[in-house]
């Protein structure tokens, strides 16, 4: 008898635990984590801290002003997407493997860099 009540009060943690996450999420994702969430994080990844953060520390330049001018060097941009595309990669194949750990990572970007992007 003893061992099913270790079971309820385990279950009981549990299902508490799970409504405060529940709870939490709510509160940070206002509507839940939405698929539209998901995909400002990845991009947010996928290029924050890569070779485009280099390009835009720099200074401005009124050249950058004439749209007939490139801003961007191909190899530049090269550069830019094969790091993103190694990023997204990475992402996916935790999502894959470790599910609970991807959505944790995922969720805390996005509420570290995302929270004032369109949701």
């Amino acid at each position: 008898m003893g061992h099913g009540h270790q079971v309820t009060k385990k279950g009981d943690a549990m299902s508490n635990g799970y409504e405060a996450f529940r709870r939490a999420i709510e509160h940070s994702f206002p509507g839940g984590f939405t698929l539209r969430d998901e995909a400002n994080a990845i991009v947010a990844c996928a290029f924050r801290n890569g070779p485009i953060e280099d390009l835009h520390a720099g200074k401005p330049s009124e050249l950058l002003e004439n749209p007939e001018l490139s801003r961007i060097t191909d190899d530049e941009m090269k550069k830019i997407m094969l790091n993103a595309c190694l990023c997204v990669e990475k992402l996916l194949r935790e999502k894959q493997e470790d599910p609970g750990s991807y959505y944790q990572k995922i969720m805390e970007y996005n509420l570290q860099y995302c929270r004032n992007w369109d949701r």
